[in-house]
């Protein structure tokens, strides 16, 4: 049955989330932008004065359920040519402002490799030999 109102409608409210999730990821870098500033300023009176840390926060490297496997999705989209995870975990990491060091690299090639076998598991994306180490991605069609 074709339902082209109802994808339509999906695709808007896709779109309104995906916009929501952008204006917020904005906002929390101007925040963080901020606290670092006052804390500079703090310093900049007392050197030694303690600041109080809020409560625990989850790790910038954090992401929610499906975030990872709807960043590698979106990172698949824009690339014309087999990806290997190596390139899929730095893009991703660009698209979210986090650091290119080898370590932070290495956990997110991980939690890319772990996305990439579940999308694989659900036909959305498939292997492509290629030289090298690392296995190229591409989306099915």
């Amino acid at each position: 049955m074709d339902r082209p109102n109802t994808v339509s409608g999906l695709r808007e409210k896709h779109s309104e989330i995906a916009g929501q999730i952008e204006h917020t990821r904005a906002v929390l870098a101007r925040l963080v932008a901020d606290l670092e500033a006052v804390e500079h300023t703090i310093r900049l009176f007392d050197p030694d004065a303690e600041l109080p840390r809020a409560k625990p926060v989850p790790s910038p490297h954090a992401a929610f359920k499906g975030e990872m496997r709807r960043d590698v999705m979106a990172a698949l989209r824009t690339c014309g040519e087999p990806a290997t995870s190596l390139w899929l975990a730095r893009k991703i990491l660009a698209g979210r402002g986090l650091p290119d060091d080898a370590k932070t690299v290495t956990l997110f090639r991980k939690r890319v490799g772990a996305a990439l076998y579940k999308l694989r598991a659900k036909g959305w994306v498939e292997e492509v030999p290629q030289a090298g180490e690392y296995k190229g991605w591409v989306l099915t069609t």
